[in-house]
């Protein structure tokens, strides 16, 4: 009928937009963490995912495309923007043997409940244990875990972490003249950003003349700005650029 939502199913599970944790399958890693991923306190691993108070160390394997994270030290937190939450009871559920919290509650096994405030931001923590499909939904029962396209969960991790360069070679990005500051180059984050990010600019190894910072930057764009005159003709190189504004 006309108005009503229509929702197909995955691999077992519905695609929607129900669960506020955003990649609760762990299959979205532009920090590229491999092996034996060990976290200091608030240092993010897989996106949107940041160790807790005591660090955090996991190992992860993935498996007809759900990957399954196994904590041995530590917790794992994520924290879920306050935008995105109403006031009222949510489900926390996932499949594993490690045990989750919602916000200040006890740990406890999947399908725990607790409390959110529409507006506010609100932390899930997982202790030691394998976890995968984790979900947070509205309401005080668990539901079937809501797979997303990659492309729509990349674009909300991308929201609070990007990398728009990160070629592994050097990536040419503008040139200097002799006894001038060189081009100015503008461009766009791949998506708007939550907030102003904490961006880290790695030059290429193959420039040798002038120096390069990113300034005049927002939560839309950046500006990669010659900061002097050279003093002599050459070109500037970007190996990598990250642009960060985690909660």
């Amino acid at each position: 009928m006309a108005g009503d939502l229509i929702v197909s199913t995955i691999n077992g599970g519905a695609i929607g937009t129900k669960n506020v944790i955003i990649n609760g399958n762990f299959g979205i890693n532009q920090r590229a963490v491999t092996g034996s991923v060990v976290l200091s306190a608030g240092v993010y691993g897989h996106d949107r995912f940041k160790a807790g108070a005591s660090g955090c160390s996991y190992t992860f394997a993935t498996s007809a495309n759900v990957t399954t994270l196994t904590i041995s030290v530590g917790s794992l937190i994520q924290v879920v923007e306050g935008i995105n939450l109403q006031t009222g009871t949510y489900t926390l559920s996932w499949t594993g043997t490690a045990q989750g919290k919602i916000g200040g509650g006890s740990y406890a096994s999947s399908g725990t409940t607790g409390s959110a405030t529409g507006g506010t931001n609100l932390n899930v923590e997982f202790n030691t244990g394998t976890i995968s499909l984790v979900q947070l939904e509205a309401g005080s029962t668990a539901t079937e875990f809501e797979h997303r396209q990659y492309g729509t969960e990349l674009g909300l991790c991308q929201r609070y972490y990007q990398q728009p360069i990160d070629s592994g070679l050097d990536f040419f990005a503008g040139y200097f003249v002799t006894g001038n500051y060189g081009a100015s180059v503008f461009n766009t984050w791949v998506v708007e950003m939550r907030a102003t990010p904490t961006v880290v600019l790695t030059l290429g190894t193959l420039n040798s003349v002038g120096s390069v910072s990113v300034n005049y930057f927002d939560k839309k764009r950046f500006h990669l700005n010659p900061l002097a005159n050279a003093t002599s003709a050459g070109f500037y190189y970007v190996a990598k650029l990250t642009a960060s504004a985690e909660l």
